[in-house]
């Protein structure tokens, strides 16, 4: 199925979980990040059991440090 992720059509498998994506793209080993489908925040405990449909929006965005 197709969705946007930051900004960028990709294509994920049916019934991919927000888990299953972040995995897909190789975002786990990154801390810092927050996800939002569709404009709602998915906590991190909810990665796993968000389902994602074709169309859906997904950004992560990252915690920047410094000055």
């Amino acid at each position: 199925m197709n969705i946007t992720f930051n900004s960028r059509l990709i294509n994920c498998p049916d019934h991919c979980s927000v888990l299953d994506l972040l995995r897909q793209e190789k975002l786990l080993q990154k801390g810092g990040m927050a996800v939002a489908v569709n404009g709602r925040i998915v906590r991190k405990p909810e990665w796993e059991g968000r389902t994602l449909c074709p169309g859906d929006d997904v950004t992560v965005v990252f915690a920047a440090y410094g000055g």
